[in-house]
């Protein structure tokens, strides 16, 4: 679908007489009369009731909705979705509603909800017309930016005796809920930028709170219409699970103006008559999940819920996250008003805080808080992976990081779940390779790779996030792409996601070709060029990564040699011989021109461009890891981009890496022969964990650290976790040793640890090890799974796993 279809949207859908049969356009899609673009943001009910004879033992169903559906059997929320997906590939999820069905009358009842607003559009808009509108709409939108649609619509399709509940069947009944609605909530927090779920507004008097209940209630009901537009779009099945709905504790009253609710929400309180009362409630660490609040009286009483992920200062700084005092949150709310009856208020969408304030402004009536409930939501990844050992700091940050992780995965990867939830190619790789180490679970990643396949842009890059009704190409971000396909070469047996999609890489190494320059070297191309943030500003397209005046580029050339080397490992193993040796061929061309042109011998380092004048950990890091460094040139170059005791932190006269791309850095000393000081770098996690960090970071939080006076925008941001996964790869040691994760090595780099036990999830099954130092004499014990075969690596010589579980003494050092 092309893009001005998809901002587009959908026509007006036109009623229809309840008696009429669903067309074949429609293809059971339904929907309400009044559902048309210009009724958006729109929250709809459906329901229809089935008598059964006796309980069935299986009722599958297949059901999807524009934009989202929560599905209720007999009032039990049972499923929620269609997961994200875009136009052509819209998801639809397979139930079986058996265990929520009994024998006679049942209801099955979904709530759907569509927020985007196509902007208005000339017949014949721009190019330059539709990007404005876009940028215009993420002030105005109610939907959060990863949202695409058609058309407002649901559709259920059940199997066997299931069918007679399908949509293309009679007996849907549908109604507008009135008391719903949505903010923008960029309008919200004004100073950041947010584009995520968006707040929601409910005006208890006009919802319909008992929609999956026995019985219609209420006015406005009416025979639901097919809704041919909303099936212009292509289905697939999804493949990933339900997400997780689990309660947990929503956190405690830390401030509060009204002295008797400070043991709320364990206890009910009440806000008197003509009275206002602000509640700050903490959690002990961050949190993803569907809040909701219950209450009675108060009728024409306002209740506004703020999300926060920390609390701010008057300069607008965040510092110690577990501070109270004086600070205030900043985020986006959802606003309530009561009708003077027993409520639930849930927004349809979840959130992501460990801070909340609940603030409630009564009327002529007292308002009882009756209780607050949390149920987290995420990916269900079932965590395998653990990491203990004699400093316990690093069983902190191994345990932050994989909170983060888990955050930040829904039903795709998200760069952020408090201010985007968009899934970032730079961000995802990360996350992947988490995802690897600690669950095993490859069903996301896969989803990921197949995701950004699907976005082509400019001639055969991809998006720099996707899904998304945005655009915002970050060519480097497709060279991280095809690092996602080399990783999966590596650690996953099935070759399937490889080679359905070898011909979007092909593209993507094409794509950078027309760009290279006579010298070997690429010049500049049109697109953002984003490496990394290193305190250049968000509208920056020069800074970084530099051009020389000829506007060339060392760094982009070796992104490019990386990629080149990846893609020639695929095509060797999944593709084309011959495409494989021109890749080799070329990277080597590009090797060579880096040699020749961005080494600087004065400095000993690379240059970020040819006239000499820029370095950055970056462009060494990825020489290194490239092999553009020789080996005895690499351990020299780490030495010259680290300095010891500041963790990720460069000397004096080079750019630093911020918390995502240390990952590169990490990699560049493994690869240098310097794994051992790996630990070294982890002081930065160190000084986040003293600030009382629960989630880590997007960026340097300059104002708690000594710098500027800057605090980040975002405190989930899964890029900065990777050391959970490098604390099972690289100090435990534990990782692939041949394609499809064939074999296992498991090479520790212990540092200045006396004893370590870890575990790392690979496709055979869990890998588990113990050392412990005992004088000059290491004591290692490994378990693998019988069907994975593999050695021990120390001190450069290799020990057959003979058995399942191996015990080693060998010499300390």
């Amino acid at each position: 679908m092309t893009l001005r279809a998809l901002i587009a949207g959908s026509l007006m859908i036109a009623a229809a007489p309840a008696a009429i049969a669903q067309s074949s356009a429609s293809q059971g899609w339904i929907s309400h009369a009044e559902a048309g673009p210009t009724a958006r943001p729109i929250v709809l009910h459906f329901r229809r009731t089935v008598s059964l004879p006796v309980k069935p033992r299986t009722y599958p169903v297949r059901v999807t909705a524009d934009n989202r559906f929560i599905l209720f059997v007999n009032g039990t929320r049972v499923a929620a979705g269609p997961s994200t997906g875009d136009i052509d590939h819209w998801r639809e999820e397979s139930i079986d509603l058996a265990p929520y069905l009994k024998a006679g009358a049942n209801v099955v009842a979904a709530t759907v909800w569509n927020g985007v607003q196509p902007p208005k559009l000339p017949a014949n808009a721009t190019a330059q017309q539709i990007f404005a509108a876009q940028g215009a709409a993420l002030f105005t939108n109610t939907a959060p930016l990863f949202q695409q649609s058609v058309a407002t619509g649901f559709r259920l399709i059940g199997e066997g005796g299931a069918a007679a509940i399908s949509t293309d069947q009679p007996g849907w009944r549908v109604k507008r809920d009135q008391g719903r609605g949505f903010a923008n909530g960029w309008a919200q927090v004004k100073r950041w930028y947010y584009v995520a779920g968006n707040p929601e507004k409910i005006d208890a008097a006009k919802a319909d709170f008992d929609a999956a209940g026995p019985k219609e209630q209420g006015q406005g009901w009416q025979d639901a219409v097919p809704a041919p537009d909303a099936a212009k779009r292509t289905l697939v099945p999804d493949r990933l699970p339900q997400q997780l709905y689990v309660p947990v504790p929503f956190g405690k009253v830390v401030r509060t103006d009204l002295p008797a609710a400070k043991t709320f929400p364990a206890r009910p309180v009440t806000i008197p008559a003509n009275s206002k009362a602000t509640l700050l409630l903490q959690r002990d660490a961050m949190l993803s999940a569907y809040p909701q609040l219950d209450v009675s009286g108060g009728k024409g009483a306002t209740i506004k819920l703020l999300w926060t992920e920390a609390l701010y200062d008057a300069q607008g700084h965040k510092g110690d996250r577990d501070l109270i005092e004086d600070r205030k949150p900043i985020g986006i709310w959802d606003s309530f008003i009561a009708d003077g009856a027993k409520r639930s208020f849930a927004p349809l969408w979840w959130r992501t805080w460990r801070y909340a304030e609940i603030t409630v402004e009564t009327k002529d009536q007292p308002l009882v808080l009756e209780g607050l409930r949390a149920f987290e939501t995420g990916y269900p990844f079932k965590q395998v992976g653990k990491f203990e050992s004699d400093d316990p700091q690093l069983k902190q940050i191994f345990d932050v990081g994989w909170r983060t992780a888990r955050i930040d995965a829904h039903e795709t990867y998200m760069d952020t779940a408090y201010w985007e939830q968009l899934q970032y190619a730079g961000d995802t790789r990360l996350q992947m390779l988490i995802s690897y180490a600690v669950s095993g679970d490859p069903r996301l990643a896969e989803q990921a790779i197949d995701a950004y396949a699907a976005s082509n842009v400019d001639g055969g890059l991809i998006e720099s996030a996707w899904p998304t009704r945005g655009n915002n190409v970050i060519a480097p971000f497709a060279l991280l792409w095809v690092g996602m396909l080399d990783d999966w070469r590596m650690r996953q047996p099935d070759p399937a996601p490889i080679v359905r999609n070898i011909g979007r890489m092909r593209d993507i190494l094409g794509w950078f070709e027309t760009y290279r320059r006579p010298s070997g070297l690429l010049g500049k191309n049109p697109q953002w060029n984003f490496m990394d943030w290193v305190g250049q500003p968000a509208t920056d397209r020069t800074i970084f990564p530099s051009y020389g005046k000829n506007d060339e580029s060392c760094l982009m050339s070796v992104s490019w040699l990386g990629a080149l080397q990846q893609g020639a490992a695929i095509e060797t193993a999944f593709g084309d011989k011959s495409m494989a040796q021109r890749y080799a061929a070329r990277a080597e061309e590009v090797k060579d021109a880096l040699r020749k042109r961005c080494w600087v011998p004065a400095r000993g380092l690379y240059a970020d461009n040819p006239d000499g004048d820029r370095f950055s950990q970056h462009m060494n890091a990825l020489a290194i890891l490239y092999d553009v460094a020789s080996r005895d040139e690499a351990g020299a170059i780490i030495g010259r981009i680290t300095a010891p005791g500041k963790g990720i932190d460069a000397p004096e006269g080079l750019t630093s890496v911020s918390y995502y791309f240390a990952w590169y850095l990490v990699q560049a000393m493994v690869r240098a022969g310097k794994a051992d000081q790996y630990l070294g770098l982890l002081q930065t996690w160190r000084n986040l964990l003293a600030m009382n960090y629960t989630t880590w970071p997007e960026e340097r939080d300059d104002a708690g650290q000594g710098g500027k006076g800057q605090s980040t925008r975002s405190d989930s941001h899964a890029w900065s976790a990777h050391p959970t996964a490098d604390l099972l790869g690289i100090v435990a040691g534990i990782g692939p040793d041949a394609p499809g994760y064939a074999r296992v090595k498991v090479e520790p780099a212990l540092g200045s640890l006396k004893s370590l036990s870890a575990t790392a999830a690979t496709p055979q099954g869990p890998v588990s090890v113990r050392y412990r130092l005992s004088g000059s004499t290491l004591n290692a014990e490994i378990t693998r799974p019988a069907n994975l075969p593999g050695d021990f690596v120390w001190k450069g010589k290799r020990y057959p796993l003979t058995r399942v579980t191996t015990k080693l003494k060998v010499p300390a050092r």
